[in-house]
Order: C-alpha cells, then sequence, then structure tokens
C-alpha cells in the first residue's frame, strides 16, 4: 500500500518555520539561517545572529564540556539530538528550550549543515521550579509547626501534671489531717462515754466531729480519683503528641522523596 503525502513539503515547512523557533548551523557551528521566533525568543534581530558561533548561546559550563563536543561530533555522524536545553540570551538571561538538532544531508547523504527546531519552555521551566520549592518548604514549614504546638503542647501537659501532684499532695495532706481529727474525735467520744452525764455535750461535740471528718474522707476519695484521671488522660496526650511528632518526621521524608522524584521527572 503506498501512502501519499497529503499536504505539500512547502505548507509543512511555513507551518513549522510561522509556531516554531528555527536555526540552521553549518559545520563549523555557524548561524547560516534563522526564524523570528527563535531570533525574538534570544533577544536578537536575525541579522544579528547570521554569522555567530554556535557556543555563543551556550553557557560557559556547556561550551568547556564534554558533552558539547559529543553533541557536534553525533550530529556530523548524522545523529540526532533531542532534549531540554540551556541557553543564553543576548541580554544574558538563561533561556530553557525544548530542542531537537537534525543534522540535513545533500544528494550524496553526507552531513552539511544541522537545523534546531526549538519551543521556548523558560516561563513553563520557570513554575515547575517555583512549584517544586513551594512543595519543598511545605513539609518543612507544617513539620516546625508541628514540633511548636507539640512544644506547646508538651509544656501545657506538663504544667498540668504538676497541678494534678500539688492537688494529690494536698490531699493527702487532707486526708492524714482527718484521719488525726477522726482519732481525737473518738478519744474524745470514750472520754464522754467514760464520765457518764457530765460528758454528753462533749459527746455531741466529738460525734460532729467525726461526721465531717468522714465526710472530708468521701471528699478526698472523689478528689483524688479525679487526679488518677486527669493523669492518665495527660499521660494519653502526651503519647499521641510523641506518635505525631513520629508520624509528621515520616511524612516529611516520604513528600521529600515524592519531590525529588518529581523534580527528576520535570527535568
Amino acid at each position: 500500500m503506498t501512502i501519499t503525502q497529503v499536504l505539500s513539503t512547502d505548507a509543512v515547512l511555513k507551518a513549522l518555520e510561522t509556531h516554531l523557533a528555527m536555526i540552521e548551523f553549518n559545520l563549523n557551528k555557524e548561524v547560516i539561517w534563522v526564524n523570528g521566533n527563535f531570533s525574538s525568543a534570544m533577544g536578537y534581530r536575525p541579522e544579528e545572529m547570521t554569522g555567530m558561533k554556535h557556543q555563543e548561546f551556550c553557557t560557559e559550563a556547556f561550551q568547556n564540556s564534554e558533552e558539547y563536543e559529543a553533541l557536534w561530533s553525533n550530529l556530523k555522524k548524522g545523529l540526532k539530538f533531542q532534549e531540554k536545553i540551556l541557553r543564553v540570551s543576548k541580554n544574558g538571561s538563561l533561556l530553557w528550550f525544548e530542542a531537537t538538532y537534525i543534522p540535513v544531508a545533500d544528494e550524496t547523504g553526507e552531513v552539511t549543515a544541522v537545523l534546531k527546531i526549538a519551543t521556548n519552555i523558560t516561563d513553563h521551566e520557570s513554575r515547575t521550579h517555583t512549584i517544586i520549592s513551594d512543595l519543598k518548604s511545605m513539609p518543612e514549614e507544617l513539620a516546625d509547626l508541628v514540633v511548636a504546638n507539640t512544644k506547646e503542647s508538651i509544656q501545657a501537659v506538663q504544667a498540668l501534671q504538676n497541678q494534678t501532684d500539688l492537688i494529690s499532695q494536698t490531699s493527702k495532706t487532707i486526708s492524714h489531717i482527718s484521719s488525726q481529727t477522726n482519732m481525737v474525735a473518738l478519744n474524745a467520744a470514750i472520754e464522754a462515754a467514760r464520765v457518764g452525764e457530765q460528758g454528753k455535750g462533749f459527746k455531741v461535740v466529738a460525734d460532729e466531729i467525726r461526721r465531717l471528718s468522714t465526710n472530708v474522707d468521701e471528699a478526698i476519695d472523689k478528689v483524688n480519683s479525679n487526679v488518677e484521671n486527669i493523669t492518665k488522660e495527660a499521660q494519653k496526650v502526651s503519647s499521641i503528641t510523641n506518635s505525631l511528632q513520629t508520624i509528621i518526621k515520616e511524612t516529611q521524608i516520604k513528600f521529600s522523596a515524592t519531590i525529588t522524584e518529581f523534580e527528576e521527572t520535570a527535568k
């Protein structure tokens, strides 16, 4: 089955030239033609770029690298190159291009020139890097916030624990005094019984003291029960807070790994 090209070659080339940045080099790496899209992106007029060397558009690091020599060596052998590249504009700003270098051969198959077709992706790269930077800072900010809140929670729990300890100690003191009071009242009641009718009034007072002492003991038991419950809840909060710190650290590590993977994909 024969496949027929519907569009003319001239129409295809015109469409490419209209919508893409294009530039052509000879094998001496000199510009022999450039369209307006490419020259405009680089900050030049087309006639300014004619005759300029390819390395003038490259970063110094790339010019002096083995990769640069390999690029041109392979192009002269007829090997296509396609990659995201970094170039230097007329005013020195850095531009990103998605570029394809295509060796152009004559009728004998010998490479005589190199055509580069590119798309300016600088804005896209800038947005991508901004997003990555923002994403990188998010887990750190979250961790800092959690740590700050956790410290406050721990301090609050510790303060609560200190207060419950103080209440517990006070309860013990009151319980001890109540026990002693109850013992005094009991002794008084025994003495009142011993002396008979003369000790009736004293016995009433002693009974009232013992009743009050019993009420105090019951109140202290309730306080101690509440203190114990508060202590248990404080310990739970402390345990949860520590667990939360661990989870946040693990999440931060996983998030950082994801960002690194995203960076590699975006390259």
